[in-house]
C-alpha cells in the first residue's frame, strides 16, 4: 500500500512536471528579445524543474506567507511529502522512485535546451521534442529567445551578457550537465544518510525488543523448566525399574 502511494506521488510528478508548458513565464509586452532575456528564460525553466524535483524527493511545506516552500529551498506548486519521508520502508525500496524522479528531471532539462535551439530562428508556434530516453512532447517556442533579424553583431541582440546566440545552446547544455551532476551527488549523499538513519532505527528497535521482550520469551520458559525439574521427585514411580535392586547383597 505504501509503495502504491509512492507510485501515485511519482506519477503526479511525471505528469505535473512534463505537462507544464514551457511558455508559462510570459515576457513583458513590447520587450525586445535579447541574449539576456533568453538566458533568464533558460535559468527560470531550469530552476522551476529543479525545485519541482526537490519537492518530490525531500517534500514541501506551507510557510508563514502561505507559499509552498521546498524543504531544501525553492518554491513548489503544492504541499507534499517527499519520497525520502516515507516511513516503515527500507532505503532500497525508495531507490526506484528516486531514480525515476531523476530521469524526469533530466528529460525536462534536456527539453528546455531543445526548445531553445528551435526558438532562436523561428518565432512562435509549437515544437515537438524528444530527448534520448524521454517521451515525446510538444511545447511553445520561447519568445524571449527569438533573436533572428535583431540588429546587432551577427544578427542577434546582445545586452552585454558576454554570450552570443551561437553559444546559448552550449551554455544551456553546460547548465544541464552541471545541474544534473550536482543533483546526482546530492541524491547519493541523501540516500547514504537515509540508509544509515534507517539502519540505526532498526538497530534501536532490536535493542528495545531484546531488553523488553526477550526476557519474557526466553527466560520465563527456562524458569518454568527449572521449576518442573525440581518437582520431578514428587512423581510416583509405576515402572519396573523402580523396584529393581541396586545392591547385589539384596539378591
Amino acid at each position: 500500500m505504501m509503495l502504491r502511494k509512492i507510485s501515485y506521488v511519482l506519477g503526479g510528478f511525471l505528469t505535473g512536471v512534463l505537462a507544464i508548458s514551457l511558455a508559462n513565464i510570459p515576457r513583458a509586452e513590447g520587450q525586445t528579445p535579447t541574449i539576456d532575456t533568453c538566458r533568464d528564460r533558460i535559468v527560470n525553466e531550469m530552476s522551476s524543474a529543479h525545485d519541482e524535483f526537490r519537492s518530490y524527493v525531500f517534500g514541501s511545506r506551507v510557510d508563514t506567507d502561505g507559499n509552498f516552500t521546498v524543504l531544501t529551498g525553492g518554491q513548489a506548486d503544492g504541499e507534499r511529502k517527499g519520497i525520502l519521508e516515507t516511513k516503515e520502508r527500507l532505503t532500497s525500496e525508495l531507490v526506484p522512485p528516486l531514480v525515476e524522479s531523476y530521469r524526469v528531471l533530466r528529460c525536462h532539462s534536456l527539453m528546455v535546451c531543445e526548445v531553445l535551439r528551435q526558438s532562436l530562428g523561428v518565432q512562435g508556434g509549437g515544437v515537438t521534442v524528444r530527448p534520448l530516453g524521454c517521451g515525446e512532447r510538444t511545447f511553445e517556442r520561447f519568445g524571449e529567445c527569438y533573436l533572428a533579424g535583431t540588429p546587432s553583431v551577427g544578427g542577434y541582440a546582445n545586452a552585454g551578457s558576454g554570450l552570443d546566440a551561437s553559444s546559448l545552446a552550449a551554455y544551456c547544455q553546460q547548465l544541464v550537465e552541471d545541474s544534473l551532476r550536482f543533483e546526482r551527488a546530492t541524491l547519493q549523499l541523501a540516500v547514504g544518510y537515509d540508509s544509515g538513519y534507517r539502519a540505526m532505527l532498526q538497530l534501536s528497535g532490536m535493542m528495545d525488543w531484546i531488553q523488553a521482550d526477550l526476557p519474557a520469551v526466553i527466560l520465563q520458559p527456562l524458569r518454568d523448566m527449572m521449576g518442573l525439574l525440581g518437582k520431578l521427585h514428587q512423581i510416583p514411580c509405576f515402572i519396573g525399574q523402580c523396584d529393581y535392586p541396586t545392591d547385589t547383597q539384596d539378591l
